[in-house]
């Protein structure tokens, strides 16, 4: 007997990475995707699409309809591709370690039926935590991020990990290495990188190593690509669309605007998911995206700790673990007492400073004392919080920090 995920294999390829016609076509049929192969040519030919509209028209097809059906380039793409290869293609796969994710595996993530277009296969290597069951969150940013975002995304990644989140993202250098790395410096930590190449590709050959550390633990390396080895135009895109499809949370960091980043604030607000942005220091434009985003109703957020605080009470919490998710964004040790804490700092940080007590403050009680609006206060603050000047406490309230003097 054919394994399942052979008729999806043999399905992917007839109409590509990122249909949903096989989608489709599953929900379609009651022997789903076998049913529809077994069928043979004479039944995707009764799918074809319409030569014209006024042919869809006189079938009564909805242009949306008539947008589902297969182009004559999907049917004769059906024809070429036997089931033999598709098994053939799976057995490889099988051969060299990958597990055959598809919709009737028990493996397959809820969350991902219910994008608008669902991955037909998955090929993984590791253990692919089950997302459905943990809180499990994205992070997305910049491939050529400053120190400082790089240092908060490292942080990002081990808070999570350490009180039992899933981290998802991709597997380029800059902000996606930092949130991994820092993951991975928790024990058992359940991560996943998707790719927009093949497993066996050597596409970003010098994060190898990461790689081979998150499919060796707890975590997974996942794609939609069988043999694809290296990116091809519109294959990031495809691939972003699982990394937040595949959490309840998106966190970007280090967003200018039209950016790369950007593009997956569009993607969580189709797909429902929250949105959070690193706000990064006020006035550089390489976070301007970010800023826009908050301004639109993105949830600002300087840790972990944070992100994690959303879901609490609302039966999305992360698995609660002993240790306590250490405080500052930026691992380092405790800052000493400043002499001038005001050197070295911008008139509007040393404004900030100035204004913040040792009781807490909320941003709209700084933005009526200093005159500076939230989305730059939360810039500010997050510097001064890294230098040890201010301290963030539940419900957005901050403080002076232990570095004041």
């Amino acid at each position: 007997m054919v394994d399942e995920s052979v008729y999806w294999i043999w399905m992917q390829q007839g109409f590509g990475v990122g249909s949903r016609k096989p989608w489709i076509i599953h929900k379609m049929y009651p022997g789903g995707v076998r049913e529809f192969l077994e069928g043979g040519p004479q039944r995707w030919y009764a799918h074809a699409r319409p030569a014209s509209r006024q042919q869809a028209a006189d079938m009564g097809l909805t242009e949306e309809e008539a947008g589902t059906r297969l182009t004559r380039r999907e049917l004769t793409a059906l024809q070429s591709f036997s089931l033999s290869e598709a098994a053939a293609r799976a057995k490889y796969a099988l051969q060299m370690g990958w597990k055959l994710v598809t919709p009737g595996s028990r493996q397959y993530p809820a969350a991902l039926g219910n994008i608008y277009n669902p991955p037909a296969v998955l090929y993984v290597k590791g253990e692919l935590p089950p997302v459905d069951q943990l809180l499990t969150i994205a992070v997305a940013g910049a491939r050529k991020a400053t120190q400082f975002s790089l240092g908060a995304a490292r942080a990002f990644g081990y808070q999570l990990a350490l009180n039992g989140a899933c981290v998802v993202s991709g597997g380029a250098a800059g902000v996606d290495a930092a949130v991994l790395s820092g993951a991975l410096e928790i024990p058992g930590a359940r991560i996943i990188s998707v790719l927009p190449v093949s497993l066996d590709s050597p596409y970003m050959h010098a994060n190898a190593r990461l790689r081979a550390t998150i499919s060796g633990g707890k975590g997974a390396l996942v794609t939609e690509y069988f043999s694809q080895q290296s990116p091809a135009f519109g294959t990031f895109p495809l691939r972003n669309r699982l990394i937040t499809g595949l959490a309840r949370g998106v966190l970007l960091i280090q967003a200018a605007h039209k950016s790369g980043t950007m593009l997956y604030a569009n993607l969580a607000e189709e797909q429902n998911r929250d949105v959070f942005i690193y706000p990064g220091p006020a006035g550089d434009p390489s976070f301007a995206g970010g800023h826009q985003l908050l301004a639109e109703g993105a949830k600002a957020v300087v840790s972990g700790e944070e992100v994690l605080r959303e879901y609490r009470g609302k039966g999305q919490e992360a698995p609660a673990r002993q240790r306590p998710v250490p405080k500052p964004v930026v691992h380092r040790a405790e800052p000493a007492v400043l002499s001038d804490p005001m050197k070295g700092l911008s008139p509007q940080a040393g404004a900030v400073w100035q204004a913040l007590a040792r009781t807490p403050m909320t941003i709209a009680q700084l933005e009526e004392k200093t005159g500076i609006d939230a989305a730059s206060l939360l810039g500010i603050l997050t510097e001064l919080e890294l230098d040890g000047l201010a301290e963030s406490l539940p419900g957005k309230r901050y403080l002076r920090g232990a570095g004041s003097a």
